[in-house]
């Protein structure tokens, strides 16, 4: 990958970063006053930046924080009311490399989301 073209990545990745925050920021915010329909798209909101950004950073090779960003994605999913993603990208932050603890953490969540589909 060129330097211009790694210029651009980090700069999208920034971007995406940083609106991600304040999306999500405003999603706890009505969560915490008792909001949650309209906390609800914006977690979905949250949750495909998160996407974006974990595909990006599998671009550049960083394994390990995209599969951070895929569980916050589908955390994001899953508070959303869509368990259905959210397990989708459980099981691919499974899929990829993992500390064993964070590892434990995601099957509890995914076990959580499994369960929430068949209720």
């Amino acid at each position: 990958m060129g330097k211009g073209t790694m210029k651009r990545s980090a700069r999208q990745l920034e971007e995406w970063m940083s609106e991600k925050s304040a999306v999500l920021s405003k999603a706890q915010a009505f969560s915490t006053m008792g909001l949650p329909e309209t906390a609800q798209p914006l977690w979905a909101s949250a949750a495909g930046y998160e996407e974006r950004i974990a595909a990006l950073l599998d671009a550049h090779g960083d394994n390990l924080e995209a599969a951070v960003h895929r569980i916050s994605a589908a955390s994001c999913y899953q508070k959303a009311g869509d368990p259905s993603r959210a397990t989708n990208l459980y099981r691919a932050a499974l899929a990829g490399p993992l500390r064993p603890t964070t590892r434990k953490d995601v099957e509890k969540m995914l076990a959580e989301c499994l369960g929430m589909l068949t209720s």
